[in-house]
């Protein structure tokens, strides 16, 4: 696989543009979509914490810090990275004073760590797919960086989504490119990936697949009219989403599909 490097534009733009959303960050959880990410989100770092309790985890684009302090249950020190220096300040604010939580502003393809010194790495949300000319590279360094034996969780987007329905230009796009094609959110690109594609990858950077979490299958079926909105403000169809989400936290333990996935790999 040739290696690839990151466009320059690439980082600066997405930290300017997290930047400048920082005050509407925390309020996204709120919205339908992503209220069945961040359970998702949840569920996996608690499953992490049991599993590897001990040494350095690691979270990757960690934002304003909400996995990085489900992080902290472990016995272990985290650190969380992230590309905006103003997403790194409300990160610490919000782990206080906390004992054996560090932050640092740094480029997930340059990752400041010591070789093979973390037991466990997250990266959730669209950290790997923001990085779209260098997701090589991005993978090379999370194995750089993890202990033999050591977990890394990540989220990626797939390619095949319900909601390109509702897309028409975006879904010829998709079906006129080879494998994964670009998608937009905030004015940032990010990749969608194909199966056949993620595994070629794991497979390319020897990572033993050990579960994977689909997210928002059904939901998705929903227009991005209601979706994208605050819960609090459509009461009625919270009442329905509730039960749709239910549904595909159970489907997405066996589903491999839907609008994202948790994919949660060890390194041998």
């Amino acid at each position: 696989m040739a290696t690839q490097t990151n466009r320059p534009d690439v980082g600066s733009h997405v930290a300017a543009v997290y930047n400048a959303m920082l005050a509407e960050y925390d309020q996204i959880e709120s919205q339908f979509y992503f209220a069945e990410c961040y359970q998702v989100y949840r569920e996996t770092v608690e499953w992490i914490v049991r599993e590897r309790p001990d040494g350095l985890a690691i979270d990757l684009g960690c934002g304003t810090g909400k996995q990085t302090i489900l992080l902290a249950g472990r016995r272990g020190r985290v650190v969380g990275i992230d590309i905006s220096d103003q997403m790194i300040e409300a990160a610490r604010t919000r782990c206080g004073s906390r004992p054996g939580i560090g932050f640092v502003t740094g480029d997930i393809t340059r990752l400041p760590f010591e070789d093979g010194c973390a037991q466990a790495m997250v990266a959730y949300g669209d950290v790997i797919g923001h990085n779209f000319t260098a997701v090589d590279l991005v993978l090379r360094e999370m194995v750089r960086v993890c202990a033999p034996r050591g977990l890394i969780s990540f989220e990626i987007d797939s390619k095949w989504c319900p909601d390109l329905l509702y897309l028409p230009k975006e879904l010829w796009q998709a079906m006129t490119t080879r494998g994964g094609h670009l998608r937009e959110w905030k004015e940032m690109q990010f990749k969608t990936f194909t199966w056949p594609e993620l595994t070629r990858l794991l497979q390319a950077h020897n990572l033993r697949l050990v579960e994977v979490r689909s997210m928002n299958i059904l939901t998705m079926l929903f227009p991005p009219s209601l979706l994208f909105r605050q819960r609090q403000d459509a009461p009625s169809f919270d009442a329905i989403f509730r039960r749709v989400m239910a549904l595909d936290l159970e489907l997405g333990k066996r589903w491999r599909c839907g609008s994202t996935r948790i994919v949660t790999v060890e390194k041998p």
